[in-house]
């Protein structure tokens, strides 16, 4: 496995476990609610469009306010089925957010992923002391994006991160 894909992995429930989500019966594909946590918007515009493009995503949700972000999940206004999380953002990095979200008990199984610019070895080593699902740092081309994203998708939809 290259390095620079994935990082490092949690480890996985035992094979038999089921996804929690079931199929649409208006959809051909099982379909799972994204979110998004990233501050630069050049980042955030082309993470959406692979996100759309995708046909397991059924909704998208952006911000690049963690804070107030955590306060709509606490309340219960977004239930994501996946969390794609930045790490180095003002206010409140990724870690300290990762830290928070898991103090809401609904957000408590839910797979966070962290998409990253950062290919520092501390940030990686950090990332796997979490409850992070995956680490995974932006790649250079749209294509290898799409490749990416769509392996974390594939997980979350197939349940391999647990719910």
């Amino acid at each position: 496995m290259n390095p620079d894909v994935l990082l490092f992995e949690a480890q996985k429930p035992s094979p038999r476990r089921r996804s929690r989500l079931e199929p649409q019966p208006d959809r051909v594909f099982w379909s799972i609610n994204v979110l998004l946590v990233e501050d630069d918007e050049a980042d955030t515009e082309i993470i959406l469009n692979v996100l759309k493009r995708h046909p397991s995503v059924s909704s998208t949700h952006s911000s690049n306010q963690p804070v107030a972000l955590l306060g709509q999940l606490t309340m219960g206004q977004l239930r994501p089925d996946l969390i794609l999380l930045d790490i180095h953002m003002p206010r409140v990095d990724g870690f300290k957010f990762l830290e928070a979200l898991r103090e809401i008990p609904a957000m408590l199984s839910v797979p966070v992923v962290f998409l990253t610019t950062s290919g520092l070895v501390e940030d990686a080593r950090r990332a796997a002391q979490t409850t992070a699902a995956s680490y995974i740092i932006k790649p250079d081309t749209y294509q290898e994006l799409q490749t990416r994203l769509d392996g974390a998708i594939k997980r979350a939809v197939a349940g391999l991160w647990g719910r």
